[in-house]
């Protein structure tokens, strides 16, 4: 297997798992839970969608989330229920820059919009893109080399559509 289909198979893995875990009811409590809690319910959906021989892991080396094979970290995942501050997109290219995995991944969830910002960081390049939330589909927003990201002091604002919340009227 190639280095870059490897990688495409770890980003699916992640989609995945982010669409498992979007799909989960929504708890009032879960919109203002504990970013380490939010960190492991996503660790938790993201599972089955890894091979058993990988292990995941929260609050490691700086990380929300690290996935690693052996002694192979393959994934790191830094994430916000807002737009990431430029603090933490540069320790996720700091992370990418110094522990080497893979695929370095830093997320915008947005609950109450209709797509999510995801920085994908690899090769060099830090790509970002949105991921709708209802397809999970990707659609690549812009691509820079990683020391362009590192210069880029102000957040990638972008047009969000709120979400429509639709609620059932009881049966009479």
């Amino acid at each position: 297997m190639t280095k870059g289909s490897e990688i495409l198979d770890i980003f699916d893995a992640f989609r995945k798992g982010l669409e498992a875990y979007s799909a989960l009811p929504v708890i009032p409590h879960r919109l203002k839970a504990r970013h380490s809690s939010t960190s492991t319910r996503l660790a938790m959906a993201l599972r089955p969608y890894f091979p058993p021989s990988v292990s995941i892991d929260t609050d490691l080396l700086g990380a929300d989330i690290v996935v690693w094979e052996g002694d192979e970290i393959i994934l790191g995942l830094f994430w916000s229920s807002s737009y990431l501050s430029r603090e933490r997109r540069m320790k996720a290219i700091s992370f990418h820059e110094k522990e080497k995995p893979l695929l370095t991944l830093a997320f915008s969830l947005f609950p109450e919009r209709q797509k999510m910002l995801v920085y994908r960081i690899e090769d060099g390049f830090v790509d970002y893109l949105y991921l709708d939330r209802d397809t999970f589909s990707e659609e690549v927003l812009r691509r820079c080399t990683i020391d362009e990201g590192k210069k880029d002091d102000g957040q990638l604002l972008l047009p969000l559509r709120t979400r429509r919340k639709t609620t059932s009227l009881p049966d009479r």
